[in-house]
């Protein structure tokens, strides 16, 4: 049975989200420790076996969270979860159970992903699969799962932003492929922190970093970048983004 370290940064938006989410990942058979980064640094009341509380001296940002989270993981599968998400039960086994250690990341799959804005019960179990995708889908880093071996340490830089494309696009560099999972249901509630207004120059910063970092001049005049159901098209430094229809 694989054994897995689960990382989420939370700056408590929703302290019912978060306390529901780890009480379903104590119950799942394969975590064996949960991590909590609390960006918050109000510090949080929730006693367990699994699950240890680091409280920062300062907000990290998303991340410097995962980096952190990720060297202090005991375990090869590590998992970084959202903490805004409803989860079904043994989400995070039935997942690993089907990675390998010669894959990329795993993350989500848009199709897959229902928003609510209210708390409901967690989503029926249904049969998943992995399928390999050459791109990044705009909520892919909802839930992202890999060995510890497919991780790159994010750029100091890089705060709010960006991140899950690091960790997709080195992979692809280095010939490793990425996934989607597929087939089962999970509820976000939308972004809780990162939609604050107040982080908007930082997340344009980190845009902008991304692109300087990874981006081959050719990519600076002629390009095209995932959408949530949609693509961004950059020709001659002009942006136009399409956006296809919602599944019904």
């Amino acid at each position: 049975m694989p054994q897995i370290s689960v990382v989420i940064p939370t700056l408590q938006k929703n302290k019912e989200l978060l306390i529901n989410l780890l009480n379903t990942l104590e119950k799942d058979s394969c975590v064996k420790e949960i991590i909590v980064i609390d960006n918050s640094t109000k510090g949080l009341d929730f006693e367990s076996p699994k699950t240890r509380i680091i409280i920062p001296q300062e907000n990290l940002f998303v991340n410097p969270s995962w980096n952190l989270g990720v060297k202090e993981a005991k375990n090869e599968i590590v998992a970084l979860l959202n903490d805004d998400i409803i989860i079904p039960e043994d989400f995070c086994a039935r997942i690993a159970e089907k990675m390998t250690p010669d894959m990329g990341c795993v993350g989500y799959g848009t199709d897959n992903i229902l928003e609510s804005k209210e708390m409901t019960a967690p989503p029926q179990k249904t049969e998943l699969k992995l399928e390999p995708t050459k791109a990044r889908c705009l909520y892919w880093g909802i839930a992202i799962f890999f060995y510890k071996s497919s991780y790159y340490e994010i750029p100091d830089e890089l705060k709010i932003y960006c991140g899950d494309d690091w960790i997709f696009t080195r992979n692809q560099c280095n010939k490793r492929q990425n996934y989607i999972v597929c087939g089962q249901d999970i509820y976000h509630y939308g972004s809780l922190s990162s939609n604050d207004k107040g982080l908007n120059p930082i997340g344009k910063r980190d845009t902008r970093l991304f692109r300087k970092l990874t981006y081959k001049w050719w990519q600076h005049i002629l390009n095209i970048e995932p959408l949530f159901r949609g693509v961004r098209i950059i020709l001659f430094g002009i942006k136009m983004s399409f956006h296809f229809n919602e599944k019904h």
